[in-house]
C-alpha cells in the first residue's frame, strides 16, 4: 500500500507475528479503558488493541513517514484513536488527563531504559505499563539484589512498581530481525510511594558509580557523621553496591537527605 523502509536510527523493529500481537492485546481487559501506545509504527498492535473496545487510545509516534498507515487506522476509529507525532522522550506526560491509563509499547532498544525511568516520575498516572524491551533490559529491571543485572535501574524501577516478566520473544518475530531476544514485561505501580525521587536517584548514582568497589569507597565524599548514621542503621559499608537491598537504599537516602 505504502512504500516504507524501517529506519535503523529510530531502532525500528516491527513485531509481525499476529499471534503474539493478539496475545499482547489480551494481557489486560482494555474494554472501556484508556490506552497510551508509544511507538505504534505501522499500527499492527494498535489495531488489535482497538478491537478490545477501549474508551480511547492515544498513540505517540516519532516517525511522520508512518502517518499514512496510522491515519488509515484512525479513519476506522475516528472517535477513539488520537495520534500525536512527537518524540516520546520529549513528550510532556503531565498532559495526560486520565487518572489511570494503560501504557503499552514496543520500545526501540536504544532508548528503552531512558523512557522507563522517565515514566517513573508519572507512575501514579498509570494503571499498568506493558512494554517490549531487549531481554537484557528486562533482566535488569526485574533483577534481585546480589544478582548480575542488579543496579541503579533495578532499584529505581522496583521502588516505584512491581515488575513481572511475562514472556520472551525471539528475533524472527520482527521485521527487520534484531540481533537480540526481547521480553514483554509489566510494571504495576505501587500505591505507597513514600520517598523523594531526586534524593534516592542521587544516592544511587553515587553508590553505583563504581559497582566493583565497596560502598565505603563510593561514599568517601560524604561527611564522617553521615557515614556513621549509615553504619548505625546496620548497613555494611564493606559490601559492594549490588549487595545492598532496595529497603537499605531507601533508608540511606532518608538518613542522608
Amino acid at each position: 500500500m505504502y512504500n516504507f523502509y524501517p529506519k535503523k536510527r529510530f531502532g525500528q523493529n516491527f513485531l509481525k507475528n499476529k499471534d503474539l500481537l493478539k496475545k499482547i492485546s489480551e494481557l489486560k481487559n482494555f474494554e472501556n479503558k484508556s490506552i497510551l501506545e508509544i511507538g505504534p509504527g505501522k499500527g499492527a498492535l494498535t489495531e488489535y488493541l482497538l478491537k478490545k473496545k477501549p474508551k480511547k487510545l492515544l498513540a505517540i509516534e516519532k516517525d511522520e513517514e508512518l502517518k499514512p498507515f496510522l491515519v488509515n487506522i484512525q479513519n476506522k476509529y475516528p472517535e477513539i484513536l488520537k495520534i500525536i507525532f512527537q518524540d516520546a522522550l520529549t513528550y510532556d506526560y503531565s498532559k495526560i488527563e486520565d487518572k489511570k491509563i494503560f501504557l503499552v509499547a514496543n520500545l526501540p532498544y536504544h532508548i528503552a531504559t531512558t523512557l522507563v525511568i522517565k515514566w517513573l516520575r508519572y507512575i501514579k498516572k498509570f494503571e499498568s505499563i506493558i512494554v517490549m524491551v531487549q531481554r537484557e533490559v528486562a533482566d535488569r529491571l526485574s533483577a534481585k539484589v546480589s544478582t548480575k543485572f542488579y543496579g541503579r535501574t533495578s532499584v529505581l524501577v522496583q521502588l516505584h512498581s512491581n515488575v513481572k516478566k511475562i514472556f520472551d520473544v525471539s528475533p524472527e518475530n520482527f521485521h527487520p530481525k534484531p540481533k537480540v531476544d526481547s521480553s514483554i514485561i509489566e510494571l504495576t505501580p505501587k500505591s505507597n510511594l513514600n520517598f523523594n525521587y531526586e534524593n534516592i536517584d542521587e544516592l544511587l548514582k553515587i553508590c553505583f558509580a563504581q559497582r566493583r568497589k565497596k560502598l565505603k569507597n563510593n561514599l568517601n565524599k560524604i561527611s564522617h557523621s553521615d557515614l556513621q548514621k549509615i553504619i548505625n542503621s546496620g548497613v555494611d559499608l564493606n559490601l559492594r553496591p549490588q549487595n545492598i537491598s532496595i529497603d537499605s537504599y531507601l533508608m540511606m537516602s532518608k538518613l542522608l537527605f
